[in-house]
């Protein structure tokens, strides 16, 4: 979703153009998802690290295997091609980002409001996973809901 916005920022694309930089950026993906494995891998006296690398290797072999399939199938490509330019999408997507931005600084203020009154203080490694977890189910969770109301 982020990646059709960043996509569709510069001046339209023709389908071949595309299509290459479909199969540019699962390239790009496999390295790192590669990387990540192999630094998984490496890293042995801490599980919580070589965990995320895993499954961040792992996630992103699945997205760099989805755009290569999607670069090589010339129905779908067009399908995906024509969503990338379509106006409704573009319009929930900048909704869907703006509401991501005001429920994230909705979660920082809870977050304070937690420490400031109750004494609740979390790690830094906790307070970077509540981030991570509340921006990305966040702007799933929005991206579905203005995908049905909108």
């Amino acid at each position: 979703m982020l990646l059709k916005a960043v996509a569709s920022w510069n001046r339209k694309k023709s389908l071949e153009e595309y299509r290459r930089y479909l199969l540019r950026l699962s390239y790009f993906i496999l390295a790192l998802a590669g990387l990540s494995l192999v630094l998984a891998s490496l890293i042995r006296d801490n599980d919580f690290a070589s965990g995320l690398m895993l499954g961040g290797g792992s996630a992103g072999l699945i997205f760099a295997i989805y755009y290569w399939l999607l670069s090589r199938q010339p129905k779908r490509l067009k399908a995906a091609y024509i969503a990338l330019y379509d106006e409704r999408n573009q319009y929930i997507l900048r909704v869907t980002a703006v509401s991501t931005l005001i429920f994230m600084f909705l979660v920082n203020v809870i977050l304070i409001a937690l420490y400031a009154f109750l004494g609740i203080a979390f790690s830094y490694v906790i307070l970077l996973m509540i981030w991570l977890y509340c921006l990305l189910l966040g702007f799933l969770g929005l991206r579905i809901i203005f995908s049905k109301i909108l």
